[in-house]
């Protein structure tokens, strides 16, 4: 009787570690896709320019593969207007010069280089 309880509470200990594992990629997926996103704005910002939707759409092909297409379109959507803000003060309170926002325009560039 015993063993069969450890055994249970093993099987149900590996469920739930299976369920804190999964989140946690996906949260990693959104946090990738964001800081990407960021990088995208941060070089609008940098630059004073626009994207047209084609070049648009190419950066948003080379992120989508970046997150294995793990990521729906309303997350996708909610991820970049939740970063425009961020990134904007950023970018007003240490310059387009700083590490920080160096950083942000080497992730453009990555994706920029992959299309």
């Amino acid at each position: 009787m015993k063993k069969s309880n450890w055994m249970a509470g093993l099987v149900a200990g590996a469920g739930l570690a299976l369920m804190a594992v999964a989140p946690a990629g996906a949260q990693d997926m959104a946090e990738t896709y964001k800081n990407y996103q960021a990088g995208i704005y941060a070089k609008q910002l940098c630059t004073d320019t626009t994207f047209d939707q084609d070049e648009y759409g190419k950066l948003s092909e080379a992120l989508d593969k970046k997150v294995n297409h793990e990521l729906g379109a309303g997350e996708r959507l909610s991820l970049i207007e939740s970063m425009k803000e961020e990134t904007k003060r950023l970018v007003k309170r240490e310059g387009c010069e700083s590490e920080e926002v160096a950083s942000l325009l080497k992730l453009y560039d990555e994706l920029a280089g992959a299309q």
